[in-house]
């Protein structure tokens, strides 16, 4: 991650108070769908009253000429509509000073300040050495937080555990299932208060969520122990052989704003045509296959009419929507995984037909060998695999 210097007032994130927000800034809330009790309200005409709070400098990131650029921002939020989500911080002994040294401050200094306390550990025993508050709250499996957070609430969460490629990501409780279930809430992550297997997982999941719409609360002190190394090497598990059906296969395809790259996707689509194999495209987020719209919620019914076995992946990009979209890998993997949904296919990446843009704060070759070799149930296979097989 890019190192930014940051201050907050008495070293706290959530301590400091008193700062006059804007008319901008109440607006802004009000867009977001915050109605009732907001944290900013108006007293009367001629005069904007507030809460007291704490400013929180986060990093996004905004996608300009093929190239993903990182964005500092701020906001304010109130810490007793603020909580603290801990996912699946175990007991695992490569986790007990990670623990100690950057989790255990967390808790207190959010419970301190008035924030909820968020334990979500599913179905592991959690770290021995793990802070435990009585004003904390535990949800177990794979139970859901949301009706506690309403009826405290809690607009703000800020998200730490391990591991963030992973379960930070896509347990029941993990970010990318709460934003699907709540559009409004705000989503940060403490990368204080993260780890993942390997230092370039951790990375990539950041840069993942940065541009899906999550702060990530930038932390340049402190030197965190990562248990695995990373697998290099783009092509080190690249399968060799192809399903055996092509009858049972299905391409998802996500268009491309560079002219070469477009080209080879076409070119691969005009291979498709001649072997008779079915695919769609993704276009302004909706799956279209030979012109008839199939829509999120009807995908799996989709895929089960037309018996697909095996799911593969090309196009723009790897390191975004092919995870992130609602056709992508990372749904298709909650479906599967927490939701018991039957009849979910092996999802495939084309190694050579994914592309990346360019990520602030990772080389792109580097960032593609994580996803390819890390994330969880993908395989990756080349075209030419498929091709020469299915010939």
């Amino acid at each position: 991650m890019a190192k930014i210097k940051m201050k907050y007032i008495n070293k706290s994130l959530l301590g400091s108070k008193g700062c006059k927000p804007t008319v901008g800034f109440v607006l802004f809330l009000m867009i977001l769908g915050c109605s009732g009790d907001n944290e900013y309200y108006i007293a009367n005409k001629d005069k904007v009253r507030e809460r007291p709070g704490q400013w929180v400098h986060f990093l996004v990131t905004e996608y300009e000429n093929g190239i993903y650029k990182d964005t500092l921002h701020k906001t304010k939020i109130v810490p007793e509509r603020s909580a603290l989500v801990l996912i699946d911080v175990w007991r695992d002994e490569f986790l007990d000073q990670f623990v100690i040294d950057h989790i255990n401050p967390l808790i207190e200094e959010f419970n301190t300040n008035g924030a909820k306390v968020i334990y979500a550990p599913s179905q592991m025993p959690e770290n021995e050495n793990l802070m435990v508050v009585d004003e904390g709250i535990h949800f177990y499996d794979f139970e859901t937080m949301d009706s506690y957070l309403h009826e405290n609430s809690i607009l703000n969460l800020f998200y730490a555990g391990f591991d963030t490629f992973y379960c930070v990501l896509d347990k029941p409780n993990g970010v990318y299932n709460f934003k699907m279930r709540n559009k409004y809430s705000r989503t940060f992550l403490l990368e204080r208060g993260v780890l993942s297997y390997t230092k370039e997982m951790m990375e990539a999941s950041m840069e993942l969520l940065k541009k899906n719409g999550v702060g990530v609360i930038p932390y340049s002190n402190g030197v965190k122990s990562f248990p695995q190394e990373t697998i290099t090497d783009i092509n080190a598990k690249t399968k060799s052989s192809a399903p055996n059906s092509k009858e049972n296969s299905f391409f998802i395809f996500y268009p491309s704003n560079d002219e070469l790259e477009s080209s080879i996707l076409d070119n691969f689509k005009l291979e498709l045509d001649n072997l008779e194999v079915k695919y769609g495209v993704v276009e302004e987020g909706t799956l279209i296959v030979e012109e008839q719209e199939i829509a999120p919620e009807n995908f799996i019914k989709f895929l089960r009419d037309n018996k697909v076995w095996s799911l593969f992946y090309a196009g723009a990009h790897l390191n975004n929507e092919i995870i992130w979209s609602e056709y992508g890998v990372l749904p298709m993997y909650i479906k599967s995984r927490y939701q018991l949904v039957r009849g979910i296919p092996q999802p495939y990446v084309i190694n050579d037909l994914v592309f990346m843009a360019q990520s602030p704060s990772m080389d792109k070759d580097l960032e593609k060998a994580t996803i390819l070799n890390h994330y969880r149930m993908i395989y990756n296979i080349t075209s030419t695999t498929l091709l020469d097989s299915w010939q």
